[in-house]
């Protein structure tokens, strides 16, 4: 009777240890899972652009190098990066079964089709990553556009900046000479409409107390106060609205507030436009730079692996 007892005890534990083994696989990723970005750049930047995946736990390979339209870019160097404890995985986050990394690739400057200081832009969204085990990933990476120059406007001098961990950001300029503002975009818009919210604001007499500010003085009280309005409440107009074109004097005020998807899956990094024509008539063209990176939640990541892998994602 005991050594049935025992044999039945065994069983139960081959049976428990195959059923968890299968469940843990069952969660592991096939290959990397690549997130989506949607970044600007310019060739008088260092070129620097950073990509996120998702990786398993116990997948210890790293990024060795990239192909981008044929050309080879390698990740900056790990080394001299302190380690509380040696041999242990540098992550963005951890979650159940996999980590979010990052790799962060310098683009072939000189090997690029574009020409530094040129109003030409390369554009790609696929991009070839081969990691350390030999393994090799085609995939989208979002939407990226390299320029042969930055925007050289001299028209708005920037004043007063913010930005929240509530996904919320400010840009407040002064226009140094009469301009007519005739738009303001932004990028990827096909891609982004339901992700990027801009306003605008040219009340001149609230946002003339921002000097303030940059006099080395306290912010407004309405400056602070804003930061936690809902976004139906913050100053301005929608830039959806019909308010083009306007006119702003010399040293007049221009606030942008812009609100991101929180829930959204994807990375942020380039710049709202702001389109128009000086009193002379001269064209110009000014950029308020954003960064906004998502934090993601587990199940937000149950979502990332079944829409990109086909999975049911982790529990």
């Amino acid at each position: 009777m005991k050594e049935k007892i025992f044999w039945v005890g065994i069983v139960i534990i081959v049976i428990s240890w195959v059923g968890n083994y299968l469940y843990f696989q069952s969660k592991q990723l096939e290959r990397p899972i690549f997130l989506d970005h949607y970044y600007e750049t310019y060739l008088q930047d260092d070129n620097y652009l950073t990509f996120y995946y998702l990786t398993n736990k116990q997948d210890p390979s790293q990024v060795s190098y990239a192909l981008i339209d044929g050309l080879e870019a390698y990740p900056l160097s790990n080394e001299g990066v302190w380690h509380w404890q040696p041999n242990t995985p540098t992550f963005e986050q951890e979650f159940s079964h996999q980590y979010l990394k990052s790799v962060r690739l310098q683009l072939p400057k000189y090997d690029l089709p574009i020409e530094e200081g040129s109003d030409d832009v390369w554009t790609f969204e696929e991009v070839t990553f081969t990691f350390s085990n030999g393994e090799m990933v085609t995939t989208d990476i979002g939407n990226v556009n390299v320029y042969g120059r930055l925007p050289n406007s001299d028209v708005f001098e920037n004043r007063v900046s913010s930005s929240s961990n509530q996904h919320r950001s400010d840009d407040s300029m002064v226009a140094v000479k009469p301009v007519i503002v005739e738009a303001i975009t932004i990028p990827f818009s096909e891609e982004l409409s339901q992700d990027v919210l801009v306003k605008v604001n040219t009340d001149q007499e609230k946002l003339k107390e921002l000097e303030a500010i940059n006099q080395g003085g306290n912010p407004p009280d309405w400056f602070e106060e804003e930061r936690d309005l809902d976004w139906e409440k913050v100053s301005g107009v929608s830039i959806d609205e019909d308010i083009f074109p306007f006119e702003l004097k010399k040293d007049d005020w221009l606030t942008l507030s812009m609100k991101f998807n929180p829930n959204r899956k994807s990375y942020f990094e380039f710049g709202v436009e702001i389109n128009g024509k000086t009193a002379e008539g001269e064209p110009f063209m000014q950029k308020a730079f954003i960064i906004d990176h998502p934090y993601f939640t587990q199940q937000a990541v149950n979502e990332i692996i079944a829409e990109k892998a086909g999975g049911a994602g982790n529990e």
